[in-house]
């Protein structure tokens, strides 16, 4: 006889969120949906009418075994978890799981610890578990997810993890080797889609055939995943996005911010660091991160 599937809270249904929650539900999970954007919950309810939606995350949390956290950064997590009226962990019974699926700094996920210390909720198992993948893989349950926490928090999370997972790396260290882990792996995001812009715009601007130059370099040893993954949007116009700007942005910082602590330089990430924040100035925030290749482009002829 199978074991009945956990109660989940889901907050943050975001991009890659929305596909997170639905995918759950699809898989059989009883989902409490939770965002800030009445649209967003609006559209979750429709598309899956066997879930619930919460008016506060005190709500979502409560009676569920599980709480995933997926908003943007540090600053929304806070008060979604600690508010004091609110807040998730207000919600949550004794022995309850937080997923933390953010991408935010390993010193954010002591600091939600010692919070939960602090308010005598040291029953709650902590999993630090940032995802990796976009939109579709997100939808599809196939993403990269890097956990971290304690061993029998990781595997009562299991199950729930490998259902949002196509690849599962349990990072050793304890509480914050995830966030880590993601951190490493957002250097090569962060300085590739960059590099892919920049070798795109000079292409156009040296009177290259784009789509030619494309196909040579994806079938070549210069080849990256990013570069065939996001130079097909910068091509095509209307193409469905994977990521915001906002989010690279975001976590290029977090990055830089974190080898500052260490006292350790990143010259070539400091530099795509400066180019995400040109392309913020120019109000590029909410689209995709493929259109950094404009900042190479003449104004009055910015497609490739």
């Amino acid at each position: 006889m199978a074991l009945p599937t956990p109660k989940l809270a889901f907050a943050g249904l975001g991009a890659m969120g929305y596909g997170m929650a639905t995918h759950l539900v699809k898989s059989g999970y009883a989902v409490t949906g939770f965002e800030v954007y009445q649209p967003a919950l609006d559209r979750f309810l429709t598309e899956s009418p066997s879930a619930s939606t919460a008016r506060t995350p005190k709500e979502a949390a409560q009676n569920v075994e599980f709480f995933i956290c997926m908003v943007a950064n540090s600053l929304q997590a806070t008060p979604l978890l600690f508010d004091d009226e609110k807040g998730a962990v207000k919600g949550l019974k004794k022995d309850a799981t937080i997923i933390m699926c953010s991408t935010v700094a390993p010193a954010y996920i002591d600091e939600i610890q010692q919070r939960l210390t602090e308010m005598g909720r040291d029953d709650i198992k902590l999993i630090d578990a940032p995802v990796s993948g976009g939109a579709a893989r997100a939808a599809a349950g196939t993403l990269s997810i890097f956990a971290s926490g304690s061993k029998p928090g990781i595997k009562n999370a299991r199950a729930v993890l490998e259902c949002m997972s196509g690849k599962l790396y349990e990072v050793p260290g304890g509480l914050g080797g995830g966030s880590k882990a993601k951190l490493i792996h957002q250097i090569f995001a962060g300085v590739h889609i960059a590099m892919a812009s920049e070798a795109m715009g000079l292409a156009a601007r040296a009177g290259l055939d784009t789509r030619e130059v494309f196909e040579r370099v994806k079938g070549s040893d210069g080849w990256s995943w990013m570069f065939e993954n996001r130079v097909p949007h910068m091509l095509e116009k209307g193409k469905r996005g994977y990521s915001a700007m906002t989010i690279i942005a975001k976590d290029v910082g977090i990055i830089t911010q974190t080898a500052r602590t260490h006292a350790f330089p990143l010259p070539l990430l400091s530099t795509a660091e400066q180019v995400y924040l040109s392309a913020l100035t120019n109000g590029w925030g909410d689209e995709d991160d493929c259109v950094l290749f404009r900042l190479y482009l003449p104004p009055d002829h910015p497609d490739l």
